[in-house]
């Protein structure tokens, strides 16, 4: 695997001051060499640097989690490689199956995690706790990156060594499911050591690695790994620190729940990537459900929020009724026409509604003694989105579950969640659930393609993506995705 990793000139992202220092190497293209890491600023220039490439990941984020779900449709100008991800019909050259955003974050971790430990002795004013929390945010970068690796690839090289020279051989075969997860453990038990409750200002106190993202990351991995009392003690380290709660609304009054959205940074906020268009830091979300709209959202997604005419989260708040847009990337207000000036939406990773619904999935997979303690949590969800109606949550645990997924849909729609959700229930217990994963992506594909696409997922290899060919080109210890070997 060819990675090259040039720092070039970046704004600085987070440092303490101004937000207006620059990364200043020598020349522009070199890489970051031992002799580069003298002082503090050195070290949070390069952490900056792998929270500006966190920016620039987000679209991936978003097809990666969402594009094979139901809950969006393909919208207006459609690629053909969006097109073939969406019908599960990938090649190994589709743009979506490049990995390397989150491996050059990777890279900016391992650079801290190396050599900063150093530099407390070559500069005075960096000491043992203020690099302590660098290297906490460090293994938190790297975690979440390998789990968005994991969840959309499987098996996948592990590194943990910065690469730094251009002749420096980097060929490596992949790691495991179960080492990838178990490094993602071990990072996140490291990084929450040392995390910090709360940064000098909102918007780092959200945009930065605190303790609460730790824990609300780590809830989220041991729901995949099946280790559901350490998910729920992940999640009941945020609910009982008293930092966050649920933002409310009313039926005659969306906004207090849009706020979420616009302007972002809320109570409710745990993680969000962070973008302020006063200081160049754009995305691309307008475009993705605007100008272009790339998605809109599914009949399916529709036809949930409609089952409870006065959720606050449904038209006019997650989405328009004229092309069915998301409004709560394009809009301003909740339920009103008045649209974002700009394209500096925060990305949310994690908020306080995951907590609630998390925990409620770790207590269902605990048993039925449980299920009671888990539909008071997704009832407490509903009723802030103003539903009166009582959940009818059936009796088994597929009845239960499928009504938390479907809160969970309403909740989340187009934040990168609903793929991943379906994937994480059906593989549980060697793949117990894969009949609903299918059935659920049916729900939000014409009916033409679906018997294609069921055979398609029948092949638990298929929800998986490819390794880009660029990728296999390079690094010849790498083997395709058996899914994707014959395929090019």
């Amino acid at each position: 695997m060819k990675i090259c990793y040039k720092l070039m000139m970046l704004c600085l992202l987070l440092p303490a001051a101004s937000c207006q220092k620059w990364l200043d190497l020598k020349p522009q293209n070199e890489q970051v060499s031992d002799a580069y890491w003298t002082n503090k600023a050195e070290v949070e220039a390069v952490l900056g640097a792998a929270y500006v490439k966190l920016q620039g990941a987000v679209k991936t984020m978003l097809v990666w989690g969402e594009g094979r779900g139901n809950t969006l449709s393909l919208g207006g100008y459609v690629d053909v490689d969006l097109l073939r991800l969406k019908s599960f019909s990938l090649l190994p050259t589709n743009n979506y199956a490049k990995w390397g955003e989150f491996y050059q974050i990777i890279n900016y971790a391992n650079m801290v995690i190396k050599y900063a430990p150093a530099v407390v002795e070559k500069d005075p004013a960096f000491n043992q706790a203020t690099m302590a929390s660098f290297l906490s945010e460090a293994y938190f970068l790297r975690a979440l990156s390998y789990f968005y690796i994991v969840r959309s690839f499987g098996e996948a090289p592990l590194i943990l060594e910065p690469y730094m020279d251009d002749q420096q051989a980097y060929e490596l075969s992949k790691s495991s499911k179960a080492q990838l997860f178990d490094q993602i453990v071990q990072d996140l038990t490291v990084a929450s050591n040392n995390g910090k409750e709360i940064w000098p200002t909102v918007w780092e106190t959200k945009g930065r690695s605190t303790k609460w993202a730790i824990q609300a990351l780590l809830a989220d991995v041991y729901l995949w790994l099946g280790k559901y009392d350490e998910a729920i003690i992940a999640c009941n380290t945020i609910l009982q620190s008293g930092k966050y709660g649920l933002l409310q609304g009313t039926v005659n009054n969306k906004n207090n729940w849009f706020s979420i959205f616009n302007p972002g940074n809320s109570n409710e906020g745990i993680f969000e990537i962070q973008f302020d268009y006063t200081k160049n830091q754009t995305n691309k979300l307008m475009e993705i459900f605007g100008s272009n709209y790339n998605w809109i959202i599914s009949n399916y997604c529709v036809s949930l929020f409609t089952e409870n005419a006065e959720d606050i989260r449904g038209a006019g708040a997650s989405y328009e009724t004229v092309a069915y847009k998301l409004w709560k990337y394009l809009g301003a207000e909740g339920n009103t026409t008045i649209p974002r000036p700009y394209s500096d939406q925060n990305w949310i990773i994690y908020r306080m509604a995951d907590i609630y619904l998390m925990k409620a999935e770790a207590l269902i997979m605990k048993g039925e003694s449980y299920y009671p303690q888990a539909v008071e949590l997704i009832t407490t969800i509903r009723s802030r989105a103003s539903i009166s109606r009582p959940l009818e949550a059936g009796s088994t645990e597929l009845d239960i579950l499928k009504a938390l997924m479907d809160e969970r849909a309403r909740e989340f729609v187009g934040e990168g969640k609903r793929w991943f959700d379906l994937l994480r229930v059906a593989q549980r217990d060697q793949y117990k659930y894969k009949e609903y994963l299918i059935e659920q992506v049916l729900l939000g594909v014409s009916g033409a393609s679906t018997p294609v696409i069921r055979s398609l997922l029948l092949n638990e290899n298929a929800h998986y993506l490819p390794i880009h060919a660029d990728e296999l080109k390079y690094n010849k210890l790498l083997v395709q995705n058996p899914y994707y070997e014959n395929l090019n």
